[in-house]
């Protein structure tokens, strides 16, 4: 058992040919722990988070660098393993399991001729498979984990197809599959990004109450108006590397001009002051 739970990426540089895409970079999340990678288009957020599972290429896109997941009794270094089957395996003990990812397209990640409810009680299943462990997350019904992800009334959503569903409804129904799955850590990639503000704000809540219950959250945004609400950590990327760093509360500190410029866009965007 290990002090913490956390997942990291360390020193961790992704190439596509000769163009570096992710340099050096390094960045760790605790349970219960929310950091933010922002930055704009194009500078390396979702490859980061992709990375985590084994969603980028082992060669010759990582290079360098080392995808860490500690849950419990289980340590898991993917890019340790030479070779490719097992490092995949590696990846695979990872995958929902410890970490889940919340797609920005959440209407796209589920499955349109399943309702919401038999999506669920698939992975109830998967997650119970071979386990006698009532504990094991896997084992609560459908409404459990459809309750935990934000719906007050989950038998009305469990009847309901992907079609049925608004952006944020759908967003919490890829988070019910994460936590039903297992997941201690979630990345949330722009998972606020289209939706209107009253839909971002319930979002927001739903990851602060994630947190609560000692989930570690990758929050990926190019958003700045949102990240003093939930982060406790702030790392901004500009073309693949890191060029800022502060607390989530020190938002209004930040000096780096990158992180000047993207608060100056945020003000225009926003109509007034974070």
């Amino acid at each position: 058992m290990y002090d913490a739970d956390y997942i990291a990426v360390d020193s961790l540089t992704v190439r596509a040919g000769e163009a570096v895409l992710v340099q050096d970079l390094s960045l760790r999340v605790n349970a219960g722990e929310i950091v933010a990678l922002v930055g704009e288009s194009g500078s390396g957020k979702t490859l980061t988070a992709r990375s985590f599972l084994g969603l980028v290429r082992a060669r010759p896109g990582v290079v360098a660098g080392h995808v860490t997941v500690a849950v419990g009794t289980e340590l898991v270094r993917p890019h340790e393993c030479t070779d490719d089957g097992d490092r995949e395996a590696a990846f695979d003990r990872i995958r929902g399991r410890l970490v889940g990812y919340l797609p920005q397209d959440a209407l796209g990640w589920l499955d349109p001729l399943w309702t919401i409810g038999r999506q669920v009680d698939e992975v109830v299943a998967l997650a119970s498979r071979g386990s006698s462990d009532r504990s094991v997350p896997g084992q609560q019904g459908a409404f459990h984990w459809l309750r935990l992800a934000g719906f007050s009334r989950p038998e009305r959503i469990v009847s309901l197809y992907p079609h049925e569903l608004s952006g944020g409804m759908a967003q919490r129904a890829c988070i019910a599959l994460a936590l039903a799955r297992g997941s201690r850590f979630l990345l949330a990639d722009e998972p606020t990004t289209g939706l209107d503000p009253t839909v971002q704000q319930g979002i927001l809540r739903q990851v602060l109450a994630l947190k609560k219950r000692n989930i570690g959250i990758l929050f990926i945004t190019h958003d700045l108006r949102v990240v003093h609400r939930v982060a406790d950590e702030v790392i901004v990327l500009k073309d693949g590397q890191v060029v800022d760093r502060f607390a989530g509360s020190s938002l209004g500190d930040a000096r780096h001009p990158v992180t000047t410029r993207l608060l100056k866009a945020t003000v225009r965007i926003s109509g007034g002051p974070l």
